[in-house]
């Protein structure tokens, strides 16, 4: 695993698989973090997936999958640092601080 995850995304993914397993039982929770862990692979292959939101400070690339958004940066490196995973009809703007 190359990509980096924010202290917060590991928070996240813990709340979406708790979540997940109360609203829809434990063997959905299980494919949709499988899910969530193919498209970071995903966007670490392909880190300009998602276009630049410049309009975010700081800057950040926003990927979809599922009923969440994929909040992340491209390092130096060239592997990606996901800063936070957050339902798409949440604010998600406000907890993309670091």
């Amino acid at each position: 695993m190359a990509y980096r995850l924010s202290r917060k995304v590991e928070e996240d993914i813990i709340g979406i698989f708790v979540s997940g397993t109360l609203e829809f039982g434990p063997a959905q929770a299980e494919r949709y973090h499988k899910e969530l862990e193919r498209t970071f692979r995903f966007l670490d292959d392909n880190p300009l997936a998602a276009r630049l939101r410049e309009e975010i400070s700081p800057p950040v690339r926003v990927h979809p999958v599922g009923s969440h958004l994929i909040v992340y940066t491209q390092e130096p490196d060239g592997h990606i640092f996901i800063v936070r995973v957050r339902h798409s009809h949440e604010d998600w703007q406000s907890h993309t601080g670091r």
